[in-house]
């Protein structure tokens, strides 16, 4: 196998993104580049340099809808809590077939056809009361640890043999217990279930649960109800108007660089063509 060097992951990545595109124009799904790839169109018109995987959003009935056409399409693999028996991630992510991966994490429970990704993220409502919000956020966070905690020896995940043996040991006693309560299928349905319950379209604020923030990861609802083309890396893709007021309040100035040490990738991957 022949290693994808940063620049061909890139580029694998831009392909897959403007698959997605494609399905959600035909299809009217709104979506929006985010996180650091939002950083990276607002700054670079593209790429961040050093960075080595895109990340889009869409609100929950614009995610369930692109994951069922996607889910039946086999241009690229699908991997979601929807479609795999056995998956660690709580957002989907659209694989190029062509590719694959090794990782320095230990008891990763890693998809074994994963490749070169683009992650794709749900965002749900949330409700607007703190006291609520946070009682909401506590129990779809226990459910999300306990559903990986169940699955395989995913509990002792590390970089580091040491620290993963360490865990594989503390914790095991716990693993069990959550496997006797029902295992994985069963804390992935409570967390499935959880996630919904409050309506996007009935609440005035939301966010992606796993990065469930008071400082940083609760938006207005209206942030996600308009859209407009941007560039990145040369194509033409799809951003919320609003992406300033976000990528500040995520980031702060995000216009201005890192310092050096930092313009880093910090993903445990390197991918290799087949």
């Amino acid at each position: 196998m022949k290693e994808l060097s940063i620049n061909e992951i890139q580029e694998t990545s831009v392909e897959i993104l403007v698959y997605i595109d494609t399905i959600c124009r035909k299809h009217n799904i709104e979506y929006s580049v985010f996180y650091g790839s939002l950083i990276g169109a607002e700054r670079h018109q593209g790429y961040i340099p050093w960075d080595d995987d895109l990340d889009i959003v869409l609100t929950r009935p614009n995610y369930d809808r692109l994951i069922n056409i996607l889910a039946k399409e086999s241009t690229y693999l699908l991997l979601s809590l929807e479609t795999r028996e056995n998956y660690r991630y709580t957002f989907a992510k659209l694989v190029d077939r062509r590719t694959s991966v090794k990782t320095t994490q230990f008891y990763h429970s890693e998809d074994p056809e994963l490749g070169v990704f683009v992650d794709i993220f749900p965002i749900d409502g949330f409700p607007a009361d703190v006291a609520v919000r946070t009682e909401f956020g506590n129990r779809c966070e226990l459910y999300r640890y306990n559903m990986l905690a169940s699955l395989n020896a995913s509990y002792a995940i590390s970089r580091t043999w040491w620290k993963a043996y360490g865990k594989r040991v503390l914790f095991y006693p716990k693993h069990r217990k959550l496997v006797k309560q029902g295992g994985y299928a069963h804390w992935k349905e409570l967390f499935m279930k959880e996630t919904i319950k409050y309506p996007i379209e009935e609440t005035s604020v939301c966010g992606y649960i796993e990065f469930f923030d008071e400082e940083w990861g609760i938006f207005p609802t209206e942030w996600f109800e308009h859209y407009e083309d941007i560039i990145f890396a040369g194509k033409k893709v799809r951003a919320i108007k609003d992406r300033d007021k976000f990528l500040t309040l995520r980031y702060g100035n995000y216009m201005e660089l890192p310092p050096e040490h930092e313009r880093i990738t910090h993903h445990p991957y390197t991918f290799y063509w087949k």
